[in-house]
């Protein structure tokens, strides 16, 4: 694990800014997310199979709007995937 050594001479306010600037990402990063699985949820409920599925086994050629279709869910798809990863509790 990385770590970051701040002196100062303000240890209370830089805490305060770096907790603040903290929670705003999560804030941003779970927004995000939540925004993701709506538009996955939409490709879903279209095709009728689950986004893993598609990624798993599914060509643009199977897509009604083809490429740009499945780039779009693919990219959707691996953006949801990376961030809920992340740790952010």
């Amino acid at each position: 694990m990385a770590e970051i050594v701040l002196k100062t001479s303000q240890p209370e306010k830089v805490r305060q800014i770096l907790s603040e600037t903290l929670e705003t990402e999560i804030s941003r990063i779970e927004h995000t997310i939540s925004y993701t699985k709506k538009k996955l949820l939409k490709f879903e409920q279209k095709y009728k199979i689950s986004s893993k599925e598609f990624m798993e086994s599914w060509t643009a050629e199977d897509l009604e709007g083809k490429d740009m279709e499945y780039v779009e869910w693919s990219g959707e798809y691996n953006l949801w995937k990376n961030l809920s990863q992340l740790p952010l509790g």
